[in-house]
């Protein structure tokens, strides 16, 4: 039996030895290396966003029935339920338009745009919502300007509240 336990005994003693400890005050003389790294930062031009155009969805007639008119990214219009029809909406010098954005940043720098789920357009005793918006391809130089087209759809109310209807809208360009 002790010649079973005593390989068990040396292992263990093995094992519970002090490690010893790194230390590169013990290093042998010309034991020394020396290394230099490098650091660098980058500056680059702040991204900015501008509105060149409003996002017009024209003059309409108020519809007897609830309705959508959508202005897409070209600034085409179509028409839903009671606007259907409403040849109003092309008429006039504040006839329907996309909204449109010049996005300034770092040449050749990827960025994204951000756009809201829905914005409110109001006037005393009435409201429509904006929604489904969209954003058209981005168009412009490569040396950091781009334009962008923005599009959504107008819910119109039936009966709505004559008058004119004014609100805003957040847009984010950020880089990736």
């Amino acid at each position: 039996m002790t010649l079973r336990i005593r390989p068990f005994l040396t292992a263990l003693t093995v094992l519970a030895a002090p490690l010893p400890a790194a230390n590169p005050a013990l290093a042998a003389p010309g034991g020394t290396a020396t290394m230099t790294g490098t650091a660098s930062a980058t500056v680059i031009t702040p991204i900015s966003i501008v509105a060149t155009a409003p996002l017009r969805f024209g003059v309409m007639a108020r519809p007897t029935a609830a309705g959508t008119v959508t202005v897409s990214t070209a600034g085409v219009v179509s028409t839903s339920g009671g606007m259907v029809g409403n040849t109003a909406i092309a008429q006039g010098s504040s006839g329907p338009q996309a909204g449109k954005f010049r996005v300034t940043g770092e040449p050749g720098r990827q960025f994204f745009v951000t756009l809201p789920a829905a914005a409110t357009v109001t006037r005393s005793g009435g409201s429509m919502t904006i929604t489904l918006f969209t954003v058209g391809a981005l168009t412009g130089s490569p040396v950091g300007t781009l334009d962008i087209a923005v599009g959504g759809t107008l819910a119109v109310g039936a009966a709505q509240t004559v008058g004119t209807y004014n609100g805003t809208y957040q847009i984010t360009a950020s880089y990736n």
